[in-house]
């Protein structure tokens, strides 16, 4: 034969894609070279390196085949190799490296098997540490077998050369990727083959390439769509997760021999890994490897071969190539598992599909890469389609199934290892019996358990619920559990009047909307038009959802008269649903109706958080309209007609429904059948009212609330001929106050002011006129001047004292302005003088007065919290007018004070730190932004007198914290060094728990004056020299409580003194004890963590005089139920963990009495949950507390790019959150807020960074980051010392952060410190 033959022996192939261009010749030598084609580059190979074990390629092209270093440099045996030898990094590095840097130097040898009839490869390296050891291996790849190799080689250490001997293997150590068709026969050898090859093998047997149809690439997974429908399953389980469809995407590649051996090597597959690990073979099924993408990566084989008692350092797999990433698509050995589970036997075509679709999806990160991995996995565990194709059945049975129950479980909760989760599916198994697939709630992941196991889950989670009820009827609470139990027992506030929130199943926002809740009759009435599919389910209530936006898309059957301003407002005014019962998807509606109005403004704010286009505002207040219209009418025909009590749950039982459809109020037909959509028609548009887009208008602008019950009499007789009558109106009487200007700016520099109705000017003439500026009557409501003016007859009421208070602050009042305002020279520093006591003067005969009216004895016909609430803002209204009439135009009305100190800078942390020194300047700056110094309204003050320190040190702070905790913590900061930094001063006994909380020489007098600077500011805003104030301070506070690690913390949080629990104890305690007499005091805390120190300080009891309100990441679902059982001890650290839940635990899980609310908010922060839980729960909650004073603890840690990762707030999310704060202060303790920085750490770095020093090795020619300039704000010896990781991340903080945050949060502060507004 020739040297060279250029007819192709079949018998001798390459992997997919590969194609041999030239046979090997019969000849020998060098010269003698077999000339092949891989991946289109051409291949020189030797024919004398043809080996028994396969080909040893002699070549310049890089054929690395994972393991093939096994073999020593020119020479045929084997190099002694083991798993000290490998290295994850590597291998993913491997993968990574570009075609060119992966060609290896001229000489160096690689064995590779080929199988010689369906085109694999093995590699050899697999083989024992013994020279003289044989191997086998066979793997079974789209139905082919692949034999390896037993082969005797020479022994490395007697060199003796034993006969070489060749044996077949049918061991199966690979998964069938496709369905076998039965075998053809085995090739015979070639005549062909070279004698030497042929002498060295002398049986070589391999079953040929089988491929199903299925499995084929050229198959078009779109032409299977119609096999693609979505079976039946739980509503709940729909409405948790998404089952959007999945787009088509091209098919994905089947792996090649050397991709499957890359692939086993970097699961860490195989005998060569047996002895550091016991999961080291494939999986039976399909789903099983799919979970490989959680497997444990041992990263120290190096150091465990050497000393196998080391301990193991695992990875998962897919955070490990998420780790050696270079950019989105650099995930090769996540695709190279995904091609696997793809080709494999018994895979769903859903499967399929979704693992097509989110290898092929295009991302711009390593982090958006991650998600959708993470995404497909948890989507393919729970996809309906999937699971029934995997012969789950995801129906729930009307009535159960077996003992154990079946499928009528689907849809039961349960609480399994802490968290808790929902039936999905269920299976019979023949081997293992009865099978539930469950969900967890919180992440999604998927889990199965047993007949005994889901009956222990079950148990659990009605322990929770019963848990639940008792707390709740204790505390006489009605806020929504974070727990999403379907309870027949079930009710929320108002549902006699029929309005509530509701979440829709059709609304892919999943945001709570207006509903009235039908009532049984009907629901009864309408039949089958509304039977959902579990029609006898009493744990389902039928709603009417109004003016949904949701609908808009399906064009309404209804004609509007008037063109739709918006797509959203297309679809019907109304619509039905069936909802289940639960307090995830029944609301209380927050707004009230007493007043007769409806705050556009509020409405607007509340609109801003639920994320909605702008166009759909109008159909957001249209349903508001709708709704507190019925509410209205509900609350009127109440008090009109008697009605007979009736036994809600024996009509429930009877008549098979909820008791809320019993409870609700039953609307007539007539009034539901009234043309709404014409009535809404001709309503103004808010945008023609001058209203600015949302949120930029300072005042509140209100609409009157639609009289149905007065549309109902016009269309009846007599009054539907034309003959008019009058309405009397049935509301309560409120007060009305009419104002108008008296004053223009003089050259006293006064503030415009508005005052009380009145025959005279300012400036009056008579002597008797000038002592009756104002009478109580314009501070009075006509309701309140009833019950305390004497009667007819001349005889005094029961509340008379209330009268002689109001008559003595008025007449004071009157005094003091009029004198001031006659004064020839104005003394500021008097006038302010003369306002600090009237204020004082007013909060007290409020406070006196309150106490008496609880202790005496009224007529039953009055209303006792109705009185009390007029009084308390009649109260008010004098304090405003003192405020508007006596202040200054930088002291008084329209003032928002900032107020900082640099000794606060003196707290020193750690390099790399979150809580840097850097963060007041950044606040200084932001609050410079929004105006703050540049002009008088908007003061800045920097220096905070000494005799505040000393009122902190010495008064206030032994009420906060225990004597013992302060000493503590103030000798260990004496005891450090002078130039000492980022020192533990947290840590407790143990060493623990100091971590976080690091400082330096200067960090107690920063903390002492940190406190100082809120209790000035609350002494600024008691005493009317402004309406609110922001304090710039650090450290923060609200993770410091009474000592050490409170509520069972890991540590303190980065805090050292509580800020805002010392100045509510300040504001909160009696004059006599030197505080400022408030009788209550409100704490909102929207950090991203629960203030766990101000709830230990302020609430670990009750104390009427203070209300804890926090909106923080969290949950029982995330940290754990408590288990009496179980006592796992875990206490959180202050970064998110999915095992330890987060910082700082479960205390901020519930809430224990009427004078805390915990609303946690998931494991992020959404501007939607946090906008829901503002509107709904908080504001309810404050306004029933009238607080005199609101402290916000106001962390900016939420935001959507703080390292921290736990928020996904913009800036303007905090000005919207801000705003709706300010409007609460208003209405009860005219605009009093005091806001006390807490978290918030998404500063980037605020000094070049040394480029030698913090640049990773080899990065000389890296990027260069920007720094945020701070101006003459950042002192000339503050450091900002970060490695360049941080920095990195830190780097979009430029784009908007904690700076814009500030900006945001002050500028809406000065927005709303008007008290003059109408």
């Amino acid at each position: 034969m020739s040297s060279i033959q250029e007819e192709r022996d079949p018998n001798l192939k390459v992997f997919h894609g590969d194609s041999i261009t030239n046979a090997f010749s019969n000849g020998s030598g060098a010269d003698n070279l077999k000339k092949m084609s891989i991946n289109n580059e051409s291949i020189n190979v030797e024919e004398k390196q043809v080996s028994s074990i396969g080909f040893h390629i002699k070549t310049n092209h890089s054929v690395n085949i994972s393991m093939g270093e096994g073999l020593s440099k020119n020479s045929e045996e084997p190099r002694a190799s083991d798993a000290s030898n490998y290295s994850p990094q590597n291998f993913i590095e491997g993968l990574k490296e570009p075609q060119e840097s992966r060609k290896r130097k001229t000489g160096e040898e690689r064995s590779v098997l080929f199988d010689v009839s369906d085109n694999r490869s093995i590699d050899d390296s697999v083989q024992s540490h013994s020279g003289a050891e044989s191997r086998t291996k066979v793997a079974k790849y789209d139905n082919t077998t692949i034999s390896k190799v037993v082969v005797q080689h020479e022994d490395p250490v007697s060199r003796q050369n034993p006969s070489e001997e060749i044996v077949k293997t049918t061991t199966v150590s690979t998964p069938s990727i496709t369905s076998t068709a039965s075998q053809n026969e085995e090739k015979k050898n070639s005549d062909d083959a070279t004698p030497n090859y042929a002498s060295k093998v002398k049986a070589v047997q391999v079953s040929k390439d089988r491929r199903s149809p299925v499995s084929d690439h050229t198959t078009d997974i779109t032409k299977e769509n119609q096999f693609i429908q979505m079976p039946e399953c739980d509503a709940y389980f729909r409405s948790l997760v998404n089952l959007d469809p999945i787009p088509d995407a091209p098919p994905i590649k089947r792996l090649s021999p050397r991709e499957l051996a890359q692939l086993e090597l970097s699961l860490q597959i195989g005998e060569k890994f047996s002895d550091y690990s016991n999961d080291t073979t494939w999986r039976e099924d399909w789903n099983g490897n799919l979970q490989l993408i959680d497997k444990d990566i041992i990263m120290n084989l190096d150091e465990l071969a050497t000393n196998p008692t080391a301990k193991k350092k695992t990875i998962p797999f897919c955070d490990w190539v998420a780790k050696l990433a270079r950019h989105g698509d650099d995930f090769t050995g996540v695709k190279l598992l995904f091609s696997f589970v793809y080709h494999m036997e018994g895979t769903p075509l859903m499967a399929k599909r979704i693992l097509a679709y989110y290898v092929h999806r295009p991302v711009s990160s390593i982090s958006e890469r991650l998600q959708c991995v993470m995404e497909a996995c948890r989507r393919i565990s729970y996809d309906p389609i999937v699971l029934t194709h995997d012969g789950w059945t995801t129906v729930k049975a009307d009535v159960p199934d077996g003992f154990t129950g079946g499928s009528f479980l689907i849809g039961r909760r349960l609480i399994w290892e802490k968290y808790e989760a929902v039936v999905i599916a269920f299976v019979k198994d023949e081997d293992i019996g009865d099978l539930w697939k469950c969900l967890w709630i919180e992440d999604f992941d998927t889990f199965d358990l047993e007949a005994d196991e889901l009956l222990e889950g079950m148990k659990k989670w009605e322990k929770i619920v019963a848990k639940r009820k008792t707390v709740a009827v204790t505390s006489k609470q009605n806020r929504p559990s974070n727990r999403f139990e379907a309870n027949r027992n079930f009710t929320v506030n108002g549902i006699e009047h029929g309005i509530v929130l509701a979440k829709s199943y059709r609304s892919k926002a999943g945001h709570p909307w207006p509903a009235r809740i039908m009532h049984v009759t009907e629901v009864k009435a309408l039949g089958s038009q509304i039977i959902s599919r579990r029609s006898s389910s009493k744990n389902e209530i039928h709603v009417v959802f109004l003016a949904p936006f949701w609908n808009g898309d399906r064009n309404g059957t209804g004609s509007n008269p008037a063109p739709a301003t918006s797509k959203y407002a297309t679809g019907p005014l109304f619509e039905v649903e069936t909802i289940d019962v639960s307090s995830e998807t029944i609301l209380e509606y927050p707004h009230s109706v007493e007043d007769g109005k409806i705050s556009i403004t509020n409405l607007q704010s509340e609109f801003r958080f639920l994320g909605l286009p702008k166009a759909a505002f109008p159909r957001f207040l249209d349903s508001h309209r709708i709704a507190m219209a019925l509410k209205t009418y509900a609350k009127t025909e109440i008090k009109k007609f008697f009605q007979s009590a009736i036994d809600v749950d024996a009509t429930a039982a009877l008549t098979d429904t909820h008791p809320m459809s019993i409870k609700t109020f039953t609307f007539p037909e007539a009034l539901l059948h009234l043309p709404f959509e014409y009535i809404l028609s001709k309503y103004p548009d808010p945008a023609k009212q001058k209203l600015k887009s949302f949120m930029e208008d300072d005042t509140e602008v209100t609409e009157p609330i639609m009289q149905l019950h007065t549309i109902l009499k016009t269309i009846t007789p007599p009054n539907c001929w034309g003959e008019s009558f009058v309405s009397s109106s049935s509301h309560p009487e409120t007060p009305v106050k009419k104002v108008q200007p008296l004053s223009l700016p003089d050259s006293k520099g006064l503030t415009p002011t508005m005052s009380p109705t009145l025959d005279v000017s300012l400036r009056v003439s008579s002597e008797s006129e000038k002592r009756n500026l104002w009478g109580i009557e314009s501070f009075a409501s006509a309701y309140l001047l009833r019950h305390i003016q004497p009667l007819s007859n001349g005889n005094v009421t029961p509340l008379h004292f209330l009268q002689e208070g109001l008559r003595k602050l008025v007449k004071n009042l009157n005094k003091v302005v009029i004198e001031s305002e006659e004064a020839l020279v104005q003394d500021l520093e008097s006038r302010k003088e003369r306002l600090a006591s009237i204020l004082v003067q007013c909060l007290s005969v409020k406070g006196q007065c309150e106490e008496m009216l609880f202790s005496t004895a009224i007529p039953d016909h009055l209303d006792r919290l109705t009185i009390l609430k007029e009084w308390r803002k009649a109260c008010e209204r004098v304090f405003k007018r003192s405020i508007i009439r006596l202040g200054h135009v930088d002291s008084g009305n329209g003032v928002t004070a900032v107020l900082t100190d640099s000794r606060c800078n003196e707290h020193i942390t750690a390099s790399g730190s979150f809580e840097r020194a850097v963060r007041i300047p950044a606040a200084v700056k932001g609050a410079k932004s929004a105006g703050v110094g540049s002009r008088p309204s908007l003061p800045l003050i920097t220096k905070i007198e000494n005799e505040y320190l000393t009122l902190a040190e010495e008064k206030i702070l032994p009420m906060a914290h225990k004597v013992s905790y302060l000493k503590r913590i103030k000798t260990k900061v004496s005891s450090l060094a002078q130039d000492a930094k980022g020192v533990p001063l947290t840590d407790g006994s143990d060493g623990e728990g100091g971590e976080d909380t690091m400082g330096s020489r200067g960090s107690y007098t920063a903390a002492v004056t940190a406190v100082a600077t809120a209790l000035k500011a609350v002494d600024m805003i008691v005493g009317g020299k402004c309406v609110n104030a922001f304090c710039a301070v650090r450290p923060p506070g609200h993770h410091a409580g009474r000592e050490l690690h409170p509520m069972n913390a890991i540590s303190n949080g980065f805090c050292l003194l509580n800020n805002a629990a010392a100045a509510a104890l300040y504001a909160a305690s009696p004059r006599s004890q030197g505080g400022l007499g408030l009788k209550r005091v409100c704490i909102i805390d929207f950090d991203v963590h629960h203030g766990n120190g101000t709830q230990d300080i302020l609430c670990s009891t009750y104390d009427p005089r203070f209300l804890y309100v926090s909106t923080h990441a969290g949950g029982s679902h995330i940290n754990g139920y408590e288990d009496d059982a179980i006592d796992d001890g875990l206490r959180r650290s202050p970064y998110t963990n999915h095992n330890e839940g987060i910082y700082p635990g479960r205390c901020g899980d519930v809430s224990p009495h009427p004078g805390v609310l915990n609303i946690p908010l998931g494991k992020k922060v959404t501007p939607s949950s946090l906008g829901t839980s503002l509107i709904c729960q908080v504001t309810p909650a404050v306004e029933k507390f009238d607080p005199e004073l609101i402290i916000i603890s106001a962390g900016f840690d939420a935001h959507v790019n703080d390292p921290l990762g736990m928020g996904g707030l913009s800036a303007e999310d905090f000005g919207t959150v801000t705003k709706v704060i300010c409007q609460m202060a208003l209405k009860s303790c005219s605009g009093r807020i005091l806001s006390i920085l807490e978290g918030g750490y998404g500063i980037p770095c605020c000094k070049p960074l040394d480029k030698d020093l913090f640049l990773p090795k080899n990065s000389s020619d890296g990027p260069q980051l920007k720094w945020l300039k701070l101006g003459s704000d950042l002192p000339d010896n503050m450091e900002d010392n970060m490695d360049y990781l941080l920095a990195k991340k830190l780097d979009k903080c430029h784009q908007e952060g904690f700076l814009e945050c500030v900006k945001e949060h002050v500028r809406n502060l000065a927005a709303n410190n008007n008290l003059d507004s109408p």
